[in-house]
């Protein structure tokens, strides 16, 4: 671009922004006796962000003072990065931005930008309030977990072939004192952008093999000379970021009393595919304290073959929306077979999710998968509630639901 070139004027509209290559640019307020040159950019610098971040004209005149040379940023490349951001960083971006232009505006004797328009006012309103909510309901997480206001539900596993109690996922729910019940998807995801996940994935081990250990007694009672149900329980990608952590486990197990083939460990494609390296050293770990592992949600992430025989796995859990689509859609029946038989091949074992019909639950039959978990043989429910279920009714899952069914 040649010498004495404008580049955008104040209270235009902004839809690129700009970094120097080489070359230098006047950045300037106001026109005429009122302009006021507030910057003068040198190369690697960039420019014309404020007002894409801000959603707002351009609040200074840019003009080339040399020949120079720009890349162009273009609006979805800048700021696709910062609008999907935590909310947090979202508004310390954005104040930061509101802040610098103030003082801009004030050098050159201008209005702040602090008291500009209705709609850019709305709109960083609804950013801090959203980042605000973040923070209350991280601040009430940590809270729930001092006040034990998190708690454990259970939901059986059963064996396809014979309808019996084979084990339980551990599923983490939260009693707000104020707002009763939230959801897993609403807090789990908070969980992991704060870190939080590792707290709270800790205390679901503790608990989940602490209560695990009452159930299992339970069992044996009921049924002499069986072996208990296994528990799963779910672990995050960030709880084996630190191979640290895998040591607490071991400490964890040992305290409960709990014989680790009796453990399943729950975890995500990602978690293979973000780093399949650390993946590979992290799972071998876990398998060496004797537990037994399992990818949850097999096929709607990263799936990869190669992660079959790579990595020390045992379960495959297919996700529910192939389970829920069988009776009326080829393809996903398809899809289930050839998990079922890749799984067989491979001396591993199929878990079913969302198995929510007898029609469901005859198919997976047919076509060989191990076990199954869903509404359809019992919901979540707490651990005395599994403890009662157990005392009260025979091993077939039809036995469970008339034990739920009568009053207490």
């Amino acid at each position: 671009m040649a010498a004495n070139q404008v580049i955008f004027r104040e209270g235009e509209a902004g839809d690129d922004a700009y970094i120097l290559e080489s070359g230098r640019i006047e950045i300037s307020m106001g026109e005429g006796d009122a302009q006021r040159v507030i910057a003068v950019l040198e190369p690697g610098e960039i420019f014309g962000e404020m007002a894409l971040i801000a959603n707002a004209p351009r609040s200074a005149t840019a003009t080339t003072i040399e020949p120079c040379t720009l890349l162009v940023l273009r609006r979805n490349r800048l700021m696709k990065p910062i609008e999907t951001a935590d909310p947090i960083m979202r508004l310390t971006i954005q104040m930061m931005v509101e802040r610098l232009n103030d003082a801009s505006r004030w050098k050159a004797g201008q209005p702040l930008i602090s008291q500009g328009s209705e709609a850019q006012r709305r709109a960083f309103a609804e950013v801090r309030e959203l980042a605000l909510r973040r923070v209350r309901t991280e601040r009430e997480l940590r809270r729930a977990i001092e006040k034990d206001e998190l708690a454990l539900h259970y939901q059986p596993i059963v064996g396809i072939a014979d309808g019996s109690l084979a084990g339980y996922e551990a599923l983490m729910r939260w009693n707000h004192p104020e707002q009763g019940f939230v959801p897993p998807a609403r807090f789990i995801p908070l969980a992991e952008e704060s870190g939080m996940v590792v707290q709270m994935g800790r205390w679901a081990l503790e608990r989940g093999l602490q209560e695990h250990a009452a159930i299992a007694a339970v069992y044996r009672t009921v049924h002499p000379g069986q072996p208990p149900p296994f528990i799963s329980i779910n672990v995050s990608a960030a709880q084996l970021h630190d191979l640290s952590e895998i040591d607490r486990f071991a400490g964890i197990i040992e305290a409960a009393g709990v014989e680790p083939d009796q453990i399943k460990l729950e975890i995500t494609e990602s978690l293979m595919a973000d780093d399949p390296e650390h993946a590979a050293e992290a799972l071998g770990r876990l398998k060496d304290l004797g537990v037994t592992l399992a990818i949850d949600d097999f096929g709607t992430g990263y799936s990869s073959l190669s992660y079959l025989h790579r990595f020390p796995l045992d379960t495959l859990k297919i996700d529910r929306s192939f389970v829920s689509r069988m009776d009326h859609d080829m393809a996903s029946r398809l899809l289930v077979r050839a998990i079922v038989d890749l799984a067989a091949d491979l001396g591993l074992q199929t878990v079913a999710e969302g198995v929510e019909t007898e029609a469901e639950y005859a198919e997976l039959a047919e076509l060989g998968c191990d076990f199954g978990q869903g509404y359809l043989m019992a919901r979540p429910c707490s651990a005395s509630d599994l403890r009662g279920m157990l005392a009260q009714s025979g091993p077939d899952w039809r036995g469970w639901n008339a034990a739920q069914a009568a009053p207490a």
